[in-house]
């Protein structure tokens, strides 16, 4: 069977990005044997109902974590997020009608809300020259504020019929989950491969040096925030399916998580570095270390201590590999990524 140029252009540049980042590389082969000492202690072992149950608890924060790769990147942090999955999830909630154009038309809406949010981070960010925590805390508190008044407190109802949609298996094999996911993927890779792509990373790498080669450094910092709003409210699209209702602070615990599958995924939260399909390896590495932790009874009362001590480990691992690529080059200059358009 032939593979189309598409699909092959994708899979090379994920062969690519796993060859060139020892974090994703590593990451990769920690993920493959959580699974197989989950499909050894779990009672249903490894089978595909196992691995769509994990895809669907890893989906959420997956997508989100690809949202705010595009950030780190780009040399900013987004503190954002949880406040645009809960906003997204309270307008679904609040407003969508269970019939198809209620369920398309609010869904654009809330992919164009996060947009604008993004976009909005970004202008405070580039053009105001705010610090990207400052800026994007104070939105938070914005976007929360919003989530509040649009939901007050917990409730509404999610329509059955959009939550059978993103709840739903494809062909009876392929959970929505995993398609949503490995879509926030192919986002990724399409779009490093393109101008903008190339100058995220090179904005995140050196902005000075980024300007000096004619690039926008402003439409380029705005774009990785409104990327990052539009995923933000994708995610939230899904945990809505999920819950079937909504809540204002839905996605208050997600800024810590989102961080630490990045962290552990790509081992930096450097500009001009960062992987997606790292974050989404890492992603699924803490759903795999929480399942276990339930599986071996440990109580979740554990799980933000270990969260906790799994982003310490990685901030080492990663600041070790710094000191080592810092050591390996003379003078100690930062090695220059953005320049590989295949990566």
């Amino acid at each position: 069977m032939k593979i189309p140029d598409s699909l092959r252009g994708l899979l090379v540049s994920f062969g690519r990005t796993v060859q060139r980042d020892q974090g994703t590389a590593t990451s990769a082969v920690l993920v493959i044997l959580g699974l197989l000492v989950y499909g050894l202690i779990s009672p249903r072992g490894l089978s595909a109902y196992t691995i769509s149950t994990l895809s669907d608890q890893t989906a959420v924060l997956a997508i989100a974590a690809v949202g705010t790769t595009f950030v780190v990147a780009a040399g900013g942090f987004d503190l954002s997020i949880g406040a645009l999955v809960s906003l997204a999830n309270v307008i679904v909630a609040a407003h969508m009608q269970d019939s198809l154009a209620s369920e398309i038309g609010i869904s654009l809406l809330v992919c164009a809300v996060g947009g604008l949010a993004g976009a909005l981070n970004g202008f405070l960010v580039a053009v105001i020259r705010l610090p990207s925590v400052v800026a994007t805390l104070a939105t938070s508190f914005v976007w929360t504020g919003v989530a509040l008044l649009v939901l007050p407190s917990p409730g509404g109802e999610v329509p059955q019929q959009f939550v059978s949609a993103l709840t739903a298996q494809i062909l009876g094999y392929v959970p929505m989950s995993l398609v949503l996911i490995i879509g926030s993927a192919a986002l990724w890779l399409l779009l490093r491969r393109t101008r903008f792509g190339i100058a995220v990373f090179a904005t995140g790498d050196d902005e000075s040096a980024a300007a000096a080669n004619a690039i926008n450094v402003t439409w380029t910092v705005v774009g990785a925030y409104l990327v990052a709003g539009v995923l933000y409210s994708i995610a939230g699209l899904f945990l809505s399916a999920q819950t079937a209702s909504g809540d204002p602070n839905l996605g208050a615990p997600l800024m810590l998580t989102v961080y630490t599958a990045i962290v552990v995924g790509t081992r930096s939260l450097q500009g001009g570095r960062g992987s997606a399909i790292g974050s989404i390896l890492g992603a699924f590495m803490l759903r795999l270390i929480g399942n276990l932790l339930f599986l071996f009874g440990v109580s979740s009362y554990f799980t933000s201590i270990v969260t906790g001590l799994v982003l310490l480990g990685a901030l080492a691992l990663g600041l070790v590999d710094v000191r080592r690529i810092l050591r390996s080059r003379p003078g100690g200059a930062a090695p220059r990524r953005w320049a590989d358009p295949e990566s």
